[in-house]
């Protein structure tokens, strides 16, 4: 199946609607995409999640890394 490109941007809101859907994923503030070396931009990126003192760090964790696995196979960086 092919990857639809998205921009940095935008790819940080998706990624921020799709945590906030997990249960505890209210207590996040925001996402940021990091990216990794310039030859492997579109998959070698990853997640910084902000999220209120209250929020469980497990289950935010676990929506962050779900998250991120399944934007990884939907969608490639465009630069």
């Amino acid at each position: 199946m092919a990857r639809t490109a998205i921009l940095r941007k935008d790819l940080e809101l998706v990624a921020l609607q799709e945590i906030r859907s997990f249960p505890g994923g209210e207590h996040v503030v925001s996402v940021e995409i990091e990216c990794g070396a310039e030859e492997d931009r579109d998959m070698g990126w990853r997640l910084h999640v902000i999220a209120k003192d209250e929020a469980e760090l497990g289950r935010i964790n676990y929506a962050a890394k779900s998250t991120t696995e399944r934007l990884k196979r939907r969608y490639c960086l465009k630069w």
